[in-house]
């Protein structure tokens, strides 16, 4: 089984960290939306609905209504451009239309089945892991209940080309395949080392009672990969994030690996971009 994936199609996809409890709305209760956190009415709202306001200038969606809670926030370094303001508010409008629907189509094959509605919930809030002079990298902390056994977690990764005025895919900056190549070993290091600290054993990887999914390196290719700041001047590490699943079972959740720049990683940048990336001072 595979992580619900809700992220956009130039990007490679993955689950994320939070894993908050399931719940869903009340379909007797009043929609309730906040679209500006600056606005008082907007601030008012979403204290009544028992929803954390954002800080100034980020910007969010909500309601409560129709057995969906949903929440879409973002922050206020991607509500000053623009353009990616205007396709963020674009976008969760879409995820909002869409759950509603699915949430309404739910209660509908309830109703004609006899059996109880478990109400739906979507949210999603974008923070900011990078903002240099080149880019702004967006990842968002997500998750989604359609009334199964549990939710799960979601991830939205976004990258904005300052320069360019537009979003753009992790492989425009970096060479994928050669990066999984020269990373692969600190990769798979960390990987087992952050599975020992949640099993509290070491990682046996012929464990025959294990499966070979929860016990062997993962393709890093196929997870989530995106440029991250920690010193806040240049994109100075390769975050790659793993949904559950994918490297052990649900209980343990998603994993999220960061590797610091280095010469080895550096010269997997691509030219176009190499002036965005820097080493960490040792």
């Amino acid at each position: 089984m595979r992580p619900i994936r809700t992220i956009p199609l130039f990007l490679a996809l993955c689950g994320v960290i939070a894993l908050p409890a399931c719940s869903g709305g009340d379909s007797g209760e009043k929609d309730q939306t906040a679209t500006n956190a600056n606005h008082p009415a907007a601030a008012s709202n979403a204290a009544a609905a028992n929803v954390a306001v954002p800080g100034p200038g980020a910007q969010a969606i909500g309601s409560k209504a129709d057995g969906l809670e949903f929440g879409y926030k973002w922050p206020a370094e991607a509500a000053a451009i623009p353009e990616l303001n205007l396709w963020l508010r674009g976008n969760g409008d879409k995820l909002l239309a869409d759950a509603r629907a699915q949430a309404k189509s739910d209660q509908e094959e309830a109703k004609k089945s006899d059996y109880p509605f478990n109400g739906h919930s979507y949210e999603e809030d974008f923070a900011t892991v990078a903002n240099t002079p080149r880019a702004l990298v967006l990842l968002s902390d997500g998750y989604v209940f359609t009334g199964g056994a549990h939710g799960m977690p979601i991830a939205t990764a976004i990258l904005w080309d300052k320069s360019a005025k537009k979003r753009v895919a992790t492989a425009a900056l970096l060479d994928i395949p050669r990066l999984a190549t020269v990373a692969k070993a600190r990769f798979c290091k960390e990987l087992d080392a952050q599975r020992a600290e949640k099993r509290g054993e070491p990682v046996r990887h012929d464990d025959p009672n294990e499966l070979d999914d929860f016990v062997q390196c993962v393709d890093m290719t196929k997870q989530l990969i995106l440029p991250v700041s920690k010193a806040g001047k240049a994109l100075d590490t390769i975050r790659v994030s793993i949904g559950p699943y994918e490297a052990g079972p649900y209980a343990e959740g998603s994993y999220v690996i960061d590797l610091p720049m280095d010469a080895a990683l550096l010269a997997t940048v691509k030219p176009a971009w190499k002036d965005a990336f820097v080493a960490p001072a040792l």
